[in-house]
């Protein structure tokens, strides 16, 4: 549709929520581009934040069934080792490729956000931490990744986002307030739980920054390949060599390879390619919540009216969060941007591809 003013049009795609109307002023028409973008989030981005904040909640629960039946190192080895042969074959199947330097970088996020993420958070736990403090440490990785992301990627975190992010660690410290027993833990439990949040920390920061494109399925074969020579390595150390070889084992390998591993990592690495990192720690704060949400029914764990209060205190921080930073960015993007005119004519609408 033509007008006065230049050229003025929306569409929409399936991939995307958000439609680009342009709006081009008859004495700038040959060099600007004005784009408005609604605030709103992408559906498909919606549904990966809800898989994620779902499926990281499962980790946690497998790793309660698991711990019944065998030791933390024993269920990780074999779980990455059954789901590094699955993704291997289906790269096979769907001739997915990943070059040489692809492997190194997955290789070293591998060591990371495999080996030392998990294997210090499970340690942690193993000597008697209590998942309460665990959670509660683990929820500062939004924090510490809007500290660093500002210098290390240029983000810029606004007011809003901040005070998103405080509501959100209230509400964990009221869910996990009731649950805070640390059941007589060494001291280096403590510190090998702040590690393994660094750890992840650390791993975020550097997918994001080195913006790796491998296939999510290539990529992630690789470092479960990682985590599982890492922990079988432990496993002979220890002399724990032969799993448990019974149908309680077997259902919650199941679980952890499909939920916590494919389910996950697969979205928590999508979503952190997709949206950054600041995006996926935030949804972090709702996996407490979420945990204690689905242990009601699994496990029979009673629900206080605390942990009810912060369940909600710490959705409408995420909100806020997600919200005040996508405020944000549609604001920076409805600058003016000078574009070199290549025909006589300004060209538009064009889609905003989230």
């Amino acid at each position: 549709m033509r007008s006065a003013a230049g050229v003025i049009g929306a569409s929409t795609g399936k991939d995307s929520v958000a439609a680009a109307f342009t709006v081009v002023p008859p004495d700038r028409q040959k060099n600007t581009l004005q784009v408005y973008r609604p605030v709103c989030l992408p559906v498909g981005m919606f549904k990966a934040s809800v898989l994620l904040v779902l499926m990281w909640s499962s980790g946690y629960l497998g790793a309660e069934m698991a711990a019944r039946y065998s030791s933390w190192h024993m269920l990780l080895s074999c779980r990455f080792a059954v789901a590094a042969v699955l993704l291997i074959g289906f790269c096979v199947v769907r001739q997915l490729r990943i070059t040489r330097a692809g492997i190194a970088r997955q290789v070293g996020l591998g060591v990371v956000m495999q080996g030392l993420y998990l294997g210090a958070i499970s340690a942690a736990v193993g000597a008697g931490l209590s998942p309460g403090i665990t959670a509660l440490i683990c929820s500062l990785q939004p924090l510490v990744v809007a500290a660093v992301a500002v210098p290390v990627l240029g983000e810029r975190i606004g007011p809003r986002e901040w005070l998103g992010l405080a509501v959100g660690i209230v509400g964990v410290g009221l869910v996990v307030g009731g649950k805070m027993n640390s059941g007589g833990a060494p001291w280096w439990a403590y510190l090998m739980c702040v590690g393994g949040m660094l750890a992840l920390v650390s791993g975020t920061l550097t997918q994001r920054r080195i913006a790796s494109r491998e296939p999510m399925a290539a990529a992630l074969a690789v470092q479960c390949v990682v985590g599982a020579v890492i922990f079988w390595i432990v496993n002979a150390i220890v002399g724990e060599t032969v799993p448990p070889i019974t149908f309680d084992f077997a259902w919650s390998l199941a679980w952890a390879v499909g939920f916590a591993t494919f389910g996950g990592w697969g979205a928590y690495m999508w979503v952190n390619r997709e949206a950054g990192p600041m995006h996926a720690s935030t949804l972090l704060l709702l996996v407490p919540p979420a945990t204690i949400l689905i242990a009601w029914p699994m496990f029979g764990d009673p629900i206080g009216p605390w942990e009810i209060v912060g369940v909600a205190v710490s959705a409408v921080g995420v909100a806020i969060k997600l919200i005040g930073g996508r405020a944000q960015s549609a604001d920076q993007q409805t600058a003016p941007q000078r574009t070199p005119a290549r025909d006589t004519e300004v060209r538009g609408p064009e889609l905003v591809r989230e």
